[in-house]
């Protein structure tokens, strides 16, 4: 089973691998040596691990991709998805003919992730997935929501050119959406993950009013859609901030 060059310029070209770079929806995983095993992270996303398991004793160098398509094939690879509270299920790699591009599928209890834009170098492998996951609330990301609602209250502080590049925002003091929960999470969390709990449940709030919306980049997309008024801004916030507390509460309660 073997990729043309075309199609693999077209991946390689795509995958960036800076976060605010990728769709919405896609996480960057880097998986490393770790004796006969390759073990994938995503700094992105705490408390999940992904492991690659092989028959040999020692694993010196990565297989490059159509030797690993081999090894996978005939070996029928496994390894084990590890997420939060020490959760872990199996996982079962397969490769599969997705539109014409062999690809590697990560087949687990908590769905089917397609590697996708997957690049070998440094005896390092760079690959994305697309996972829609979002972390348990904390009061950190009710903070975070206090604070960006609070720089875009004034709509005169609010602005429709985003470009998810937020140094004229913070010279300005004229937010777009996705600048103001950025640097409220620098502030709030002293440091920033795109997929922080606060950010992902506002742009749930954005999938649940305007479903099928094909946004790649929601926050910016919707803010930056002519359709969107500054009251719509607020009440997407408002809404994020009334589902977290209820989180919270609940999370409490159970307690």
């Amino acid at each position: 089973m073997k990729i043309t060059a075309l199609q693999f310029l077209i991946l390689l070209s795509a995958f960036v691998y800076g976060q605010e770079e990728l769709p919405d929806d896609y996480l960057p995983i880097n998986f490393k040596i770790n004796n006969n095993e390759l073990i994938g992270k995503c700094e992105y996303l705490d408390g999940f691990t992904f492991s690659m398991k092989f028959n040999s004793d020692t694993l010196i160098m990565i297989p490059q991709r159509e030797e690993l398509y081999s090894i996978i094939e005939e070996q029928k690879i496994k390894g084990t998805l590890t997420y939060p509270n020490d959760k872990v299920t199996e996982i079962e790699y397969e490769l599969v003919n997705h539109r014409g591009i062999v690809g590697i599928y990560m087949k687990t209890t908590l769905g089917y992730f397609m590697w996708e834009m997957l690049d070998i170098k440094n005896n390092e492998i760079f690959l994305a997935i697309n996972w829609w996951y979002c972390p348990p609330a904390t009061k950190t990301d009710l903070a975070i929501l206090n604070m960006a609602d609070s720089l875009l209250s004034n709509s005169s502080n609010w602005h429709q050119n985003d470009d998810r590049v937020c140094n004229n925002d913070i010279e300005s003091d004229t937010w777009s959406l996705f600048c103001a929960l950025k640097y409220s999470s620098i502030k709030e969390a002293k440091e920033y993950n795109h997929h922080n709990t606060a950010i992902q449940t506002v742009r749930f709030v954005i999938d649940d009013l305007q479903p099928d919306h094909g946004y790649d980049h929601t926050l910016m997309d919707f803010n930056n859609n002519p359709s969107t008024a500054h009251t719509d801004i607020l009440e997407v916030i408002k809404e994020a901030k009334k589902r977290i507390t209820v989180e919270l509460k609940d999370c409490k309660d159970e307690k």
